[in-house]
């Protein structure tokens, strides 16, 4: 069978354990994470559009490590693809298609999972694509942000108009405001509560688990998952840093389908 590779974006936030069982290859393939506490300022110096050289060097890496036909799941332009990269990747030496995945981070992690499942389990190209887009008919991104702030570059406006934390959902690019807690605490439940409510069949459950430097809490949140819903899968994923640009740290966040 032809030699099947998945790629996808950095900020879809896949943890590496996982990436490298799969052998997914993520673009750019060493970047950050955001594990310790970080000012605005800097972060927002680090902020900017992801190099289509990196999306190209990362399906390098995965045609010279054997693979002769590849699949480049993507984060989203604004959530972590680079812009133009329908255009780059014809430069390749191979067929790439992009599926849209329409979900930021492990919304589209779980996409890139589900096609690289497919292919460990003897899955042509097109099975793989079928099995991503079976996950993304599925697929809900909820998180409490920090720093709304941030996200407004986003094209929602009002996020940065009042300053303190608010509870939305990610679907793609668009981000929809669901309420603005003045408290963390209550943020943290409401997310928790809305999460498990929107939960029909735990044991079809695979949940990740988001935070921007705020492990205990995702750890903690994860914990009360495997505690309470026993979901078929549950892992915690950190935000690279340049997610974070976006999403702000202190972030805590909830990608999840039922299969």
């Amino acid at each position: 069978m032809t030699p099947i590779a998945v790629v996808t974006d950095a900020d879809s936030c896949i943890p590496g354990a996982l990436r490298a069982a799969l052998d997914i290859h993520a673009a750019p393939a060493d970047a950050p994470l955001l594990l310790e506490p970080e000012t605005i300022p800097r972060l927002r110096t680090e902020a900017g559009e992801p190099l289509v050289d990196d999306a190209l060097a990362a399906c390098r890496a995965a045609i010279g490590a054997g693979a002769t036909d590849l699949l480049y799941v993507t984060a989203g332009v604004g959530y972590g693809s680079a812009p133009d990269l329908d255009l780059a990747l014809p430069t390749l030496e191979a067929d790439v298609p992009t599926p849209p995945t329409a979900a930021a981070l492990m919304g589209a992690g779980w996409q890139a999972i589900a096609a690289a499942e497919a292919i460990r389990d003897g899955g042509a190209r097109d099975q793989a694509l079928a099995a991503a887009e079976s996950v993304r008919d599925n697929i809900e991104v909820l998180a409490m942000l920090e720093h709304p702030e941030l996200a407004s570059a986003a094209g929602n406006a009002e996020l940065g108009i009042v300053r303190h934390r608010a509870l939305v959902y990610l679907r793609g690019p668009e981000v929809s405001i669901i309420s603005r807690p003045p408290k963390r605490e209550d943020a943290l439940g409401m997310l928790r509560d809305r999460f498990a409510s929107a939960v029909t069949n735990p044991a079809n459950l695979h949940v990740a688990v988001h935070h921007a430097a705020a492990g205990p809490g995702a750890d903690a949140l994860a914990h009360w998952i495997e505690r309470e819903l026993s979901p078929a899968r549950v892992v915690v994923a950190p935000l690279t840093r340049h997610a974070a640009t976006r999403l702000g740290p202190r972030m805590l966040g909830l990608a999840w389908y039922e299969a």
